[in-house]
C-alpha cells in the first residue's frame, strides 16, 4: 500500500510542478499564451522543464537535490498561479483530475517496451547519476540518439520512487492532448460551432485514445506523433478558422513549442516547421512576429534547437545523427563517417522492412533501399498488417462517426469555412517524404496515414445541420466509448499481464526492472564504466553502462569524454 501512496503521490505533484513551470514559461517568454488552459499550459512546462534538464545537465547530475529544487519551484509556481486566479484554477484543477482519474489504468506497467532496458531506462539514469557524458554514442547505437523524454524523465528520480516513474512522460502527453481536445469541443458546443475543427477534435479524440491506449509501448515515437495531431489541428484553425490576431499570435507561438518538442522526440519532426512560413505569410504577419516584444520567445527556442544540435554533435560527432553530412567536425569521440553511413543504411532498411525479429531479406541493404526494389517487400511485411489495420481502425472510426451524427441531421449546409486543396497537398507532401524515405508507422506513419480520412471526414460532417442537444448527446456517447474501450484495453492488457509475468499489482504498481549484474570496464578518478554481464541489457544496473569495452576516458573541458579504440 505504501508504494501506491508513493506513485501516485509524486504522479500528482509532477503533474502540477509541469502545469505551473507551463505558466512561467508563458508569463516569461510570451504572455499571449497566459491566455491557454491547463492541457496547453501542460505541454509548454513540459518543452521547459525538458529544456531546463538539457542545460543544466552540461553541470551537475539531476540527483534526488536537484530534482526536489526543480520540482518544489513548480509546485509553488501553480500555487502562486493558483492564487492570482483561483477561480478559473479551481474548474481548471478539477478537470485534470478527473481526467487523470479516467485515464489513471493506463500508467500501471509491468512491461515496457523492448528499448526500454536497452537505452532508455539507463539512459535517463545515467543523467540522474552523472553530469552529460561527451561521446556516449560510443557506449551502443540507442545512445546515439537521445529524446526529450529520457532528459524530462531524469528530472524524476526522487527519494523512494527512484526512476519507477521513468515512464510517465508518454501518459502525461496523452493526458494534456486530452484536456485540450475536450477543452476544445466543450468549448466549441456552448457556442454552437459545430464546424470542421470541431469533428476534427472529436475523430482525432476517438483515434488517439483507442490507439495509443497502451502507455508501456509508446517508447519516443508515439507522443511525437500526438504532438502531431495537436500541430495540425493548430494550422487549420489559425489558416481558416480564427480571426482574431491575438489568438492566431499565440496559438502560432503554441504551435512553434509543439514542434521543437516533437522534434525533440524524434529530429525528423523538424521537417513541421515548413508549417510556419505557410502561417506567417497567410496571416499578413510575418515581420510583426520578429519585433522585439517576442525576443524571448525567439530565443528560447532558438537555444532549445542549439541545444539538440550541440547534444547530438557532442554524443556522435554529427548534429543530426546518422544524417551523414551534419558529420562535419570530426574529433576523439565522433562516429566513423563509414559507419554512420552504415548505419542511416540501416536505418532506412529497417523502416522499408528489410529486416526485423528473425527475417531479413536477401538483397543487400544497400540495394535494397534504391529504386522502389524495397515496395513489394513493405507491403507484404509492413502494410500488412500494420499499415492495413491502422486504416481499418481509422476508416471505421470515421465511418462510423459520420453515420452516427448523418442519421440525426435536419439538413445540409454550406460550411462557413473549409478546408481547401492547399491543406491537402500540403499533408500529401508530408506524407510523401515518410513514404519515400521513412515508411515505418512509428516515424509518423499513424498520424499520416489517418489524416486525409479525419480531415475528409471532418469537411463532410461540418456541412450537416445538427441540433445541439443531439449532438451534445452524441458527442458524449462517443466521448464514454472512447474512453470505455481505453480502460477496457488496458484492463485487458494488465491481466494479461498479471498472469503472463506474475504481475503483483497489488502488491506494487511498478514496472518491471530484471536484476542485473554488471562489472567495471573502464575507469579513471572522475569515472567509472560499466558493463551488463551475462549478455544481458543495461536496464538499471550501475551507470554509465556501456555495451561495448574498448572505450578510453579523457577530459573534455569541464566534462567527462569516451571514445573508442580499436
Amino acid at each position: 500500500m505504501l508504494e501506491h501512496i508513493t506513485f501516485l503521490t509524486y504522479l500528482f505533484l509532477f503533474l502540477f510542478s509541469i502545469i505551473g513551470y507551463g505558466f512561467v514559461f508563458s508569463r516569461v517568454f510570451c504572455k499571449d499564451l497566459n491566455v491557454l488552459d491547463f492541457g496547453c499550459q501542460g505541454i509548454i512546462g513540459f518543452f521547459f522543464l525538458y529544456t531546463i534538464s538539457l542545460l543544466t545537465t552540461f553541470f551537475f547530475a539531476h540527483g534526488y537535490i536537484f530534482n526536489s529544487v526543480i520540482h518544489s519551484f513548480g509546485i509553488i509556481s501553480f500555487l502562486y498561479f493558483f492564487n492570482k486566479n483561483k477561480i478559473s484554477f479551481s474548474k481548471e484543477s478539477k478537470n485534470i483530475l478527473i481526467l487523470s482519474l479516467i485515464l489513471l489504468v493506463g500508467i500501471y506497467v509491468f512491461k515496457n517496451h523492448d528499448d526500454f532496458p536497452y537505452y532508455h531506462l539507463t539512459y535517463s539514469l545515467n543523467l540522474s547519476e552523472n553530469a552529460f557524458i561527451v561521446g556516449t554514442g560510443s557506449f551502443s547505437h540507442g545512445f546515439r540518439t537521445f529524446s526529450s523524454l529520457f532528459y524530462y524523465h531524469s528530472t524524476l528520480y526522487m527519494p523512494f520512487i527512484k526512476y519507477y516513474l521513468f515512464h510517465i512522460g508518454p501518459f502525461l502527453i496523452l493526458l494534456f492532448f486530452n484536456l485540450i481536445i475536450l477543452k476544445k469541443l466543450f468549448e466549441n458546443y456552448r457556442l454552437k460551432k459545430f464546424d470542421f475543427i470541431y469533428f476534427f477534435s472529436l475523430l482525432s479524440f476517438i483515434f488517439i485514445n483507442i490507439v495509443f491506449y497502451r502507455i508501456g509501448e509508446h517508447g519516443t515515437d508515439r507522443s511525437a506523433q500526438i504532438l502531431l495531431v495537436l500541430i495540425f489541428l493548430l494550422f487549420f484553425e489559425i489558416n481558416y478558422f480564427e480571426k482574431k490576431h491575438k489568438v492566431i499570435f499565440a496559438k502560432t507561438c503554441l504551435l512553434l513549442v509543439l514542434v521543437f518538442l516533437a522534434s525533440s522526440m524524434k529530429a525528423i519532426y523538424y521537417l513541421y516547421l515548413l508549417l510556419i512560413p505557410v502561417i506567417l505569410i497567410k496571416n499578413k504577419f510575418f515581420f510583426i512576429f520578429f519585433e522585439k516584444k517576442n525576443f524571448l520567445l525567439i530565443t528560447i527556442l532558438s537555444s532549445s534547437l542549439f541545444l539538440n544540435l550541440i547534444t547530438f554533435y557532442l554524443n556522435t560527432g554529427c548534429f543530426l545523427y546518422p544524417a551523414e553530412r551534419t558529420c562535419i567536425i570530426e574529433r576523439e569521440w565522433s562516429v566513423p563517417k563509414k559507419e554512420v553511413r552504415v548505419m542511416s543504411t540501416h536505418y532506412e532498411w529497417w523502416a522499408k522492412a528489410g529486416g526485423g525479429p528473425n527475417y531479413q531479406h536477401e538483397i543487400k541493404k544497400e540495394e535494397y533501399v534504391k529504386n522502389f526494389v524495397w515496395l513489394q517487400n513493405w507491403i507484404e511485411r509492413h502494410f500488412f498488417n500494420k499499415v492495413s489495420d491502422t486504416l481499418f481502425g481509422i476508416a471505421f472510426i470515421c465511418l462510423f462517426t459520420y453515420v452516427l451524427f448523418w442519421y440525426f441531421k435536419k439538413q445540409k449546409k454550406p460550411p462557413k469555412e473549409k478546408i481547401d486543396n492547399i491543406s491537402y497537398l500540403i499533408i500529401l507532401l508530408f506524407f510523401l517524404e515518410w513514404f519515400l524515405n521513412h515508411p515505418s508507422m512509428r516515424y509518423g506513419g499513424y498520424i499520416l496515414v489517418a489524416l486525409p480520412l479525419i480531415v475528409f471526414t471532418s469537411s463532410n460532417l461540418s456541412k450537416l445541420f445538427l441540433d445541439k442537444k443531439k449532438v451534445y448527446y452524441l458527442s458524449i456517447f462517443l466521448i464514454i466509448l472512447t474512453f470505455t474501450i481505453y480502460n477496457a484495453r488496458n484492463v485487458s492488457r494488465i491481466n494479461k499481464e498479471i498472469k503472463v509475468y506474475n504481475y503483483d499489482l497489488i502488491k506494487s504498481p511498478y514496472f518491471f526492472v530484471d536484476k542485473v549484474t554488471s562489472k567495471k570496464v573502464v575507469s579513471n578518478d572522475n569515472l567509472n564504466i560499466y558493463q551488463p554481464q551475462e549478455n544481458k541489457m543495461c536496464w538499471a544496473s550501475k551507470t554509465p553502462c556501456s555495451y561495448g569495452k574498448n572505450i578510453k576516458i579523457e577530459k573534455f573541458l569541464w566534462m567527462n569524454m569516451v571514445y573508442r579504440y580499436d
